[in-house]
């Protein structure tokens, strides 16, 4: 694989694979379809935005669950300190 001449880690390797392997895909796509490139980038950069939000979305979900189970276990320890 090319990457290995690279020095760079097997998922590194993968991922930039796979973006290359989506990349000629698209220039494919394009070719095959008439799409300008203008376009299809712009298509492609509102679907990055949109997997961004989803992930920031996702980590603001998980980061209020956590906060939200500490403080609930705080309380709960703080109740049976009270009753002992």
């Amino acid at each position: 694989m090319i990457f290995s001449l690279l020095n760079v880690r097997k998922k590194t390797a993968a991922a930039l694979a796979g973006i290359a392997i989506a990349a000629a895909s698209l220039w494919g796509l394009s070719m095959w379809q008439d799409i300008s490139m203008a376009e299809l980038l712009q298509t492609l950069l509102a679907i990055v935005v949109m997997l961004a939000a989803i992930m920031v979305a996702a980590v603001l979900i998980i980061v209020c669950f956590k906060l939200l189970m500490r403080l609930l276990g705080k309380s709960s320890a703080s109740d049976q300190d009270r009753a002992e």
